[in-house]
């Protein structure tokens, strides 16, 4: 007895729940740059506050000679070591969590 060759029907994704995910995956994947980026300005801001930091120090004599006031770049630091280092935090803690699949809290 011979079998008749039946081609089988597939559709992608199985029943098209993959079509239907579509949409919350590629939220999903501009959610995780846009966090990227938001991290990646942070560590560019702590490494220029720390910039800032060291030539303020190395030319503070100069500057008290010339009457130069540090009150504008003491305010930005104020503004952007908190800021940087806080977003960094949150998302090395974001990391941590999105890896290991439990929830991290600090204190």
């Amino acid at each position: 007895m011979k079998r008749r060759w039946q081609p089988a029907v597939y559709s992608p994704g199985g029943c098209g729940c993959g079509l239907l995910l579509l949409p919350v995956v590629v939220l999903s994947i501009g959610m995780m740059f846009a966090l990227a980026g938001l991290a990646a300005a942070a560590l560019v801001l702590l490494i220029v506050a720390i910039g800032v930091t060291i030539w303020l120090y190395r030319f503070r004599e100069q500057r008290r000679a010339d009457g130069k006031t540090n009150v504008g770049w003491i305010v930005f630091l104020v503004i952007a070591y908190p800021l940087s280092v806080s977003y960094l935090m949150f998302f090395v803690l974001l990391m941590i969590s999105a890896f290991t699949g439990k929830s991290v809290t600090v204190g």
